[in-house]
């Protein structure tokens, strides 16, 4: 299937707004479960512009052009045309576009030339694309086992490729201003492996997507191995399982904010995620304060992790008195 340059999704944010303005369509590469489109739609949400999602392996190389239909002239005659296909954005639609290319490798290799006029000249027929039109394809490769199609050269020559990675501190971010369960987030950061853990051999592997369908389901659990074993598989349910009742031992998050000067640190590392990711989501402007009296009594690594999350989940936290002070002590460190 050949390569591309990995990337985390904060820098793939970066290259999707540059190749939009050099209008240079993207193909993004990637196992299952890493959010691809969803890391589109945030894009396109930045832009105000409307996602039009165009699933590359539900069309014919006939579809691509549109289905035809038979038009009477005026002369009385009769001549067949091109109608143009319903996930196609409107030809006169003024605002941004967004044009999502999904599971582009999935598709036959007919279907994928067949959208190379559309890709490079942005028009196929008689149709155009709209003036402000961004294009964005995605799909797996042939190692993730995924029944991909090989890309025929001439398609893969039309754009910038990337092969997304999971990335701990970029998922953190997202899960902390998404209201993922702060045990899921204080649990990867102990076991970052686990965020994206995929064997292809697998009924069930942990991935991002994968992680927050566990918190959706934690709320309605009986039997909470079955039922978490059952998305992110055995081995990584019984360790994250493991990980969860340490919350029993902790101490409790309301006295810690009020006594922060006093409360134990504990010395078990997962203990210490354990803390962090409870106090991460209950950071603000309030509480920062007293997070970061705790926090300085933490070891200077689980500092960094508790104030890198607390920014992630509000980032004017930076100008903060209790922030500028930590920074001023710790100017060696990066946060």
């Amino acid at each position: 299937m050949g390569t591309a340059r990995s990337i985390r999704p904060t820098q793939l944010k970066t290259e999707l707004r540059a190749n939009a303005f050099a209008s240079i369509p993207t193909m993004i590469w990637g196992p299952p479960g890493l959010g691809k489109s969803q890391i589109v739609y945030q894009f396109a949400e930045g832009l105000n512009a409307k996602v039009f999602e165009l699933r590359a392996n539900l069309f014919d190389p006939v579809d691509i052009r549109g289905g035809l239909k038979v038009v009477e002239q005026a002369d009385g005659t009769y001549r067949t045309r091109y109608g143009v296909p319903e996930d196609y954005p409107d030809t006169n639609y003024s605002g941004t576009v967004v044009l999502l290319i999904d599971e582009l490798p999935n598709a036959p290799k007919a279907t994928q030339n067949a959208l190379l006029q559309l890709t490079l000249d942005r028009k196929i027929g008689t149709y155009s694309l709209p003036e402000n039109t961004i294009i964005v394809a995605a799909g797996n490769r042939s190692q993730d086992r995924a029944a991909v199609y090989e890309m025929p050269t001439p398609v893969k020559n039309r754009f910038a490729h990337y092969l997304l990675e999971a990335n701990i501190d970029d998922w953190a971010a997202w899960a902390l201003t998404h209201n993922i369960d702060d045990s899921i987030i204080s649990f990867l950061r102990y076991r970052p492996a686990l965020l994206h853990n995929m064997d292809p051999n697998d009924y069930s592997f942990p991935t991002p997507r994968t992680w927050e369908m566990v918190n959706r389901k934690l709320p309605h659990m009986d039997d909470f191995f079955y039922g978490v074993s059952s998305l992110i598989g055995d081995g990584p349910a019984g360790e994250y399982l493991a990980h969860r009742a340490i919350r029993k031992d902790l101490p409790d998050i309301d006295d810690l904010l009020k006594n922060p000067s006093v409360t134990k640190v504990p010395n078990d590392p997962s203990t210490l995620y354990a803390i962090t990711g409870a106090l991460a989501t209950r950071s603000d402007s309030n509480t920062f304060e007293n997070i970061m009296k705790y926090a300085r009594r933490m070891p200077k690594e689980f500092q960094v992790v508790l104030i890198r999350d607390c920014l992630a989940k509000d980032r004017t936290l930076t100008g903060h008195k209790a922030f500028k002070e930590w920074t001023t002590n710790n100017i060696d460190v990066v946060v």
